[in-house]
Formats: C-alpha cells, structure tokens, sequence
C-alpha cells in the first residue's frame, strides 16, 4: 500500500485511521456539515450518529471555530472524551467526572497558552499563580517537564505531540518569548498541594471565565461509545452520562454549554429518562449524502497529495471519472465505510497489478464486490 501511495504522490496514507480521535490529520481535512450551524452558539446541544457516521470530526470542527484569532474573544473548547482505561469502569461518580473535566480543560489550556503566551504574560502576579496552580495540579505528568519541551526546541511541536495532536492553532509565538512564558509561568507557581477534584474544576472554570475572560466554555463530549461495554449497550452510555446531565442546565446559566456526540442508539433512552433535555429542538442527527461522502475522500486526497490534486481521478485511466461518487453510492452513508471502500480499491489494483499504475475500473468492481459480502454492518466498531 505505502508504495502505490508514494507512486501516486500521497505522502502520507489519508485512508487507514478509521478512529478519527487517532487522526493526525483529520483537522486538515475536515468536511462541512449543515449540522454544524445547529450544533454552534451558547446552548446545550446533542449530536447523535452511528460508529464511524462522523461525531468526532464534527467535534473537533466546533473546537477548531473555537479558536480563530490571537485572543479570548471566543468561547473555550473543553474535549471531554471518558477515560474507560483510567477509570476501570463506565459509570463513573461526580468526583471522577469533576476530575477529568478539570484534567482535560486544562490540558487543553495549557497547549493553547503556548500558542498564544500574551495571555498569560499581561496578568498580575496573582492571577499568574492562579493559572501556574491549576496547571500544576491536572496536567498527566509534571509541568517542568511540559516547559522543558518548549525550551529545547523553542517551539510548541513536541508539546502538541505530547499533549493532544488534534490541536491546531496558527501563527504560533517566536521562541523568545515562548522561552519567557516558560520562565514566568515555572518562577509563578506556588507549591500549592492539589485540592479536591471539584474545587480543581472550579477554580479552571474561574480561571477561564474570569482571569481570561472567555465569554463561554463549550464542554465537547464524545467516546461514549469507545469501551467495549458501551460500543453495543447504549443504556451504559445513558448511565455514564447522567452524572453529567443532572449538572448542565446549572453550568448553562454560567455560559458553561455541554455539546455532546453521541451514538444514535441513545437517543430514545436518552429521550424518555430526560424528557426535557432531548426535546427535537435540541438535538440532531448526522445524515451524509453522496455528494458529502465524496467530498470526504476528495479533501483527504487533496491534503495527502499536499494540493497537487483533489480527486482520485488523477491516479485512474480515462475509462474511470468521478470515482469518489461511484464509492459513495456504493456504501452505507458514513464516512468510515467511504475510507474503508477506498482503501479497498488500492488494494484490488496492487494485488492485480502491483505496486504502480493507475487504478482501473476493474479495481473498483472488485473492491465493491468485496464490499458487499462483508456485510459492513457486522463490522467492528472502532
């Protein structure tokens, strides 16, 4: 596969993550959807979809609209996906959803203050302490070493790698003053032991809503599904989600808006335990259509080919056009099965004419055969 790709002029294979959390790339090629109009703005909103239908993706399109500019003049965008693994379990008390929340805010945070040091440097001492603090106490490993990173290289790469690679945000500082930040933020901290976890979530809430004045926090949750007791049972989605839900019309009245995504099979749960909260007006459901489906593998080629081409056509014989349309029409609407049926493809040429040449039509009528007796409902959820 790694060969025809390099063959084709794809640097890197835009195919194989199915996990779009796991995607280096995936804000590079993000897709548009009409939901997103519905799903942006102060408000508590629910975004349901299949496995692979595209939740995390939209979320992190909401995330990355969160972000435009230098400065705190839009709202903060807190990923908030469970840690199953960490907990060792799906139904998680107050306190564990308090310090997870507290833990990936700031997480998020921190990252996004070394984009942008000014932040924090133009603070009094005081408020600085505040911020020094509360990464001290909830960022996954000790804060020297995260500052160590930005002062061997001078820039935020590593950190990015370290922390949360789905993070993007331009025009990152110059090293002078990324090195100052580093500095200042290390000579602020206090010592302070860590409080318990629902006084750490509320003192990064003052921290993001009062010293740096965002005007709202949007809590983006997804992954409800993502452990092996939850990806077919959504009644344990329900049940890790409710300690959340007794919370957000109080956080909403702070400009604290839970957005969550979340597998369509919970949506009548969901709708019968908490009436009020799932009314139609308050929730969508992500629906693709061919032309969407296509302009999924086309963006991906595009940023692959670093802009060469945007369409598969380029690497096919004259006989095949508008491949990435005959793909959508061929699968059931989600975009992972659109990457699935792709990959599929390269693989029927290579396996018939080797690790070169242009793809052919018989490579698609293969890949769509095969396709078609894997049955792709019965698939693994990634």
């Amino acid at each position: 596969m790694a060969c025809w790709l390099r063959w084709a002029g794809l640097e890197f294979d835009p195919f194989e993550p199915l996990d779009a959390a796991a995607d280096p790339h995936l804000s590079e090629y993000l897709v548009g959807h009409h939901i997103f109009a519905r799903a942006w703005g102060d408000g508590i909103f629910w975004v349901f979809a299949p496995a692979g239908g595209g939740k995390t993706a939209l979320r992190i399109t909401i995330a990355q609209a969160c972000w435009v500019g230098q400065e705190t003049n839009r709202p903060f965008p807190l990923p908030y996906v469970p840690p199953f693994l960490l907990w060792g379990h799906t139904h998680p008390s107050e306190e564990e959803q308090w310090l997870t929340l507290a833990r990936m805010g700031t997480q998020t945070l921190f990252l996004a203050m070394a984009h942008r040091p000014h932040w924090f440097l133009q603070l009094p001492a005081l408020e600085q302490q505040q911020i020094a603090d509360t990464f001290h106490w909830n960022l996954p490993g000790p804060l020297p070493a995260y500052l160590d990173l930005c002062r061997q290289t001078g820039q935020v790469g590593l950190l990015r790698e370290a922390l949360d690679s789905t993070l993007i945000l331009r025009d990152p500082p110059d090293a002078a003053t990324l090195r100052e930040w580093c500095d200042a933020l290390e000579a602020a901290l206090s010592g302070q032991p860590a409080p318990p976890p629902s006084v750490r979530w509320t003192q990064l809430l003052t921290v993001l809503r009062e010293i740096l004045a965002f005007p709202a926090v949007y809590i983006l949750a997804d992954g409800f599904d993502g452990a092996p007791d939850s990806a077919d049972n959504p009644a344990v989605v329900v049940d890790c989600l409710t300690s959340l839900l007794n919370r957000v019309e109080e956080w909403a009245r702070e400009k604290v808006f839970l957005k969550a995504f979340l597998p369509v099979e919970a949506l009548p749960i969901l709708s019968e335990r908490f009436p009020d909260l799932f009314t139609p007006a308050l929730f969508a459901t992500i629906q693709w259509s061919p032309d969407l489906l296509a302009e999924v593998i086309r963006r991906r080629v595009y940023v692959a080919s670093r802009g060469a081409f945007g369409s598969l056509d380029a690497v096919s014989s004259p006989a095949l056009r508008d491949i990435e349309t005959i793909l959508a029409r061929a699968v059931i609407p989600l975009p992972r099965e659109i990457l699935v049926l792709t990959r599929r493809v390269i693989e029927e040429h290579i396996q018939r004419e080797g690790t070169e040449g242009l793809l052919k039509i018989e490579d698609v009528h293969a890949a769509i055969n095969w396709y078609s007796r894997e049955n792709p409902l019965t698939r693994h959820p990634f």
